[in-house]
């Protein structure tokens, strides 16, 4: 159940309105279509957007995130060998080559995922990097849930000595929920020498200006109220009252022309007065030139909110998988925090490095797991997890 990350509420959802689908068929039946019985075409034909569909998925901290639970950027679904030994995103040697296996799930009970598209790319090790290196592009054939895929590559790490975070990103022709397609493998090992402290980079997602956002009652909304609204209102006023104004304003005896040109007559003037209006109304609020327009309940897209945890994820299978349990917030195991936990980043900005500190006990013990998660602009850009191992 580990590539779920909420969609079987999704599903439940789903389940509570499905009882409605049998009662829209029969009236669809009753008003459109032949009866089979009587020799006529079977009519129902249900969209393509109401057909169960495959869900490709892996472990997605970016979807976790968004539906507000905690994440490991230890992904359970991405694993590192060399030589039959499973490594850590933090230990790779440059110019050396690894295996990477990734399983691939599929959330749907009713369709196989088939010739679902892997693609793995490795970037620097932060939160936010933009800059993808292609690994591989591999091909899975998962069958319905609980089923699994597991697919491997071979990856020689750069000449360059660094640290490295592996993306995965799935992609179907009709997968059912991409958005819970994409995850990361980024973390790092260290031995506690109390305190300890290490340097995380934050890339600008947006390193110019904040992308515009389209806002609603904006000047499409508004003429197309003028046309449908104004437009049809006075037609159908003008029919209502045709008996008055056909003697009145048109001199003709023919019913039919009467109401076709009176209702016409209304619609051109109220529609040529509504979006006259709208037009005006516009203008007048139009920012001066050069002016952006701003929200101000919205999150500056430039402002990166940092927050630590110690959340491990145990996954589960089947009835066994508890998201109460799987998905519940930890508190952090020793006292850590990043250092700063908010900043606004400068106009033409690339980047910032910020440092996790944490002061492990003196005292042998269990390792401890920190997760550090990221948003800019309220929206999740990634994060990484550190262990920090003790003595025994």
């Amino acid at each position: 159940m580990t590539c779920c990350n909420g969609q079987r509420d999704m599903e439940d959802v789903r389940g509570r309105d499905s009882h409605k689908s049998p009662m829209l068929c029969k009236i669809w039946r009753v008003l459109f279509c032949k009866d089979k019985d009587q020799g006529g075409d079977p009519c129902v034909v249900i969209p393509g957007s109401m057909i169960r569909r495959p869900d490709p998925c892996i472990y997605s901290q970016f979807l976790l995130m968004q539906l507000g639970k905690p994440v490991t950027w230890d992904n359970p679904d991405v694993r590192i060998f060399l030589n039959g030994v499973e490594q850590y995103t933090y230990n790779l040697t440059a110019d050396t080559e690894y295996e990477v296996q990734i399983t691939v799930h599929n959330a749907s009970r009713d369709k196989p995922a088939n010739g679902t598209a892997v693609q793995v790319e490795w970037i620097e090790f932060g939160a936010g990097a933009k800059v993808r290196h292609p690994i591989a592009n591999l091909v899975a054939n998962v069958p319905v849930w609980p089923g699994t895929a597991v697919v491997s590559t071979q990856w020689r790490t750069p000449a360059t000595p660094g640290h490295y975070c592996i993306e995965v990103d799935l992609d179907h022709p009709d997968d059912g929920n991409p958005a819970n397609n994409r995850g990361w493998n980024n973390t790092q090992v260290y031995a506690a020498n109390s305190p300890v402290d290490r340097q995380l980079r934050i890339f600008n997602a947006y390193p110019g200006d904040c992308p515009l956002v389209a806002e609603g009652g904006g000047p499409y909304l508004d003429y197309r109220r003028a046309i449908f609204g104004w437009g049809v209102l006075a037609a159908m006023a003008a029919m209502f009252y045709s008996h008055v104004l056909r003697s009145r304003v048109l001199d003709t005896d023919n019913v039919f022309i009467g109401y076709a040109l009176l209702m016409l007559i209304a619609y051109v003037v109220a529609a040529s007065l509504g979006l006259a209006y709208y037009r005006l109304h516009n203008n007048r609020l139009k920012p001066p030139q050069g002016k952006r327009p701003t929200n101000p309940n919205r999150i500056n897209c430039h402002l990166v909110e940092i927050d630590v945890d110690s959340h491990v994820f145990e996954d589960q299978i089947g009835k066994n998988f508890d998201p109460e349990t799987v998905f519940a917030e930890t508190p952090l195991i020793w006292p850590a925090h990043v250092e700063p936990s908010s900043f606004v980043f400068q106009a033409g900005e690339a980047f910032r490095d910020v440092t996790f500190h944490t002061d492990a006990p003196d005292e042998p013990g269990p390792p401890g797991v920190f997760n550090v998660r990221v948003r800019q602009g309220g929206e999740p850009i990634g994060g990484a997890t550190f262990v920090i191992t003790r003595g025994d």
